[in-house]
C-alpha cells in the first residue's frame, strides 16, 4: 500500500490551470481529539500538487517537493470528504507553484496549502 491508498486519494482531474481531487475521511486520518490531523491535509496537497506537475512534465520532468505551507482555518472531524481545488499560480520551466483550497463537503474552506515543486529532468 502506498500513501495514496493510505489516505484514500481519489477522483483527481486536472486542467491547464489547476486540479481537482477528493480525499475520503476516516478515523486513519483523526487526530486524537477526532478531528481531521492537519498533516494529512498537508500531505494531501503534497501528494496531488506532485501528481499534477508530472502530468504537466509530459514525462520530460518530474517533481520533487521543494517547500510546502499551509494554514489549517476550520476544525472538521475527520469523516465524509475534503475536497482540493488547486489552481497553478507559476508554471516554470523548472518549477511549479500551486494554491490549494481544501474544503469540506458543504464548501467551507478548511485549509489553503501553498506547494512549489521543482521540476527535474527524467533520465
Amino acid at each position: 500500500m502506498n500513501l495514496i491508498e493510505a489516505l484514500q486519494i481519489k477522483d483527481m482531474q486536472i486542467t491547464i490551470s489547476g486540479y481537482q481531487a477528493t480525499m475520503e475521511l476516516g478515523t486513519f486520518h483523526e487526530q486524537p481529539f477526532g478531528y481531521l490531523n492537519g498533516g494529512a491535509v498537508l500531505a494531501f496537497g503534497e501528494i496531488t500538487a506532485g501528481q499534477a506537475s508530472n502530468l504537466l512534465g509530459k514525462g520530460q520532468y518530474h517533481a520533487v517537493g521543494q517547500s510546502i505551507s499551509g494554514n489549517h482555518m476550520r476544525a472538521m472531524k475527520a469523516e465524509g470528504r475534503l475536497y482540493a481545488k488547486a489552481e497553478l499560480l507559476h508554471k516554470g520551466k523548472r518549477s511549479h507553484v500551486w494554491n490549494i483550497r481544501m474544503e469540506d463537503e458543504r464548501g467551507r474552506l478548511i485549509s489553503i496549502v501553498t506547494v512549489t515543486n521543482a521540476l527535474v529532468r527524467n533520465l
